[in-house]
């Protein structure tokens, strides 16, 4: 029932809202004053649904709310709704990304794969990736200079990476022992093929929605983490393989590179003037 209390302090600020739209006219409206009082309503709201939840609800309070903040700034156009949000998502990614005390908050839960590290990186990357999305079609630029990233690109690097940290987070998962999970790349075969077969399936992912969207980004990435991958098969994985096992590895690993080296002409090396020229024909 905790959820309740901040529902019924969002309700508050939503009639506070209600009042100063009343009060002032659309054309003199303080747009500041607006988005302090919206983004106030939205944080309760956001609030509200990680307080149910057992671990890292803040974390994921501060990804719905920055999610909720780049929704609101495509309303009221107030650069400090750009910074608010663009701060929480980096606060979020660094407490996600780069705390390593984040494994040790707790010990393993029973069950396998399905843990608090699912809905916690899950949530935080869906609500980045959502926030890249929203802000598409805004002016994202945090600095007024040619050439520095945008809001959106940052955001959803953020949001593909936390992605690929609970891949490894949860294969980590399956293999631990101990209370608490353990990264041991090259510590049994199985593991380290199910590490060489995730980073696959997720570099595949990643080509498939670059070229989907249309981000050379997101497919240059895809390109570098397959040849990663497939370093990482062919010096590490197969010298643990004998006999008809290595040969039909190196089957498939050079079916793999070809089919890398067709995605790779066909779609990552693609200049735009040839993308105009095929489109026109």
């Amino acid at each position: 029932m905790i959820g309740i209390l901040p529902v019924g302090q969002a309700l508050l600020m939503a009639v506070l809202l209600w009042s100063l739209l009343r009060l002032e006219p659309p054309g003199v409206r303080n747009t500041g004053r607006l988005a302090l009082v919206a983004g106030a309503a939205l944080a309760f709201v956001t609030v509200a649904i990680p307080l149910q939840l057992e671990k890292e609800w803040i974390t994921i309070g501060w990804a719905l709310e920055g999610t909720a903040l780049v929704w609101l700034y495509r309303r009221i156009p107030h650069r400090g709704l750009l910074y608010s949000s663009a701060a929480l998502l980096a606060a979020v990614f660094v407490r996600l990304a780069l705390n390593p005390a984040v494994f040790v908050y707790q010990p393993r839960g029973a069950y396998l794969v399905w843990n608090w590290y699912l809905y916690t990186y899950l949530v935080s990357a869906g609500a980045m990736l959502l926030s890249a999305h929203l802000f598409a079609a805004s002016d994202d630029a945090l600095v007024a200079a040619p050439g520095l990233p945008r809001a959106r690109s940052l955001v959803a690097s953020g949001g593909t990476v936390l992605l690929f940290l609970l891949l490894n987070i949860e294969i980590a998962d399956v293999y631990s022992t101990g209370p608490s999970i353990t990264f041991n790349l090259g510590g049994t075969l199985a593991q380290d093929l199910t590490y060489t077969l995730g980073w696959g399936v997720f570099a595949v992912a990643l080509l498939v929605a670059g070229i989907v969207i249309r981000s050379r980004p997101a497919r240059f990435a895809a390109l570098a983490l397959l040849v990663v991958t497939v370093l990482k098969g062919f010096l590490h994985d197969l010298a643990s393989l004998g006999g008809l096992y290595r040969v039909a590895s190196f089957v498939g690993l050079a079916i793999c590179l070809a089919l890398v080296a067709v995605a790779l002409q066909k779609f990552v090396l693609r200049t735009p003037e040839r993308n105009a020229h095929e489109s026109v024909r």
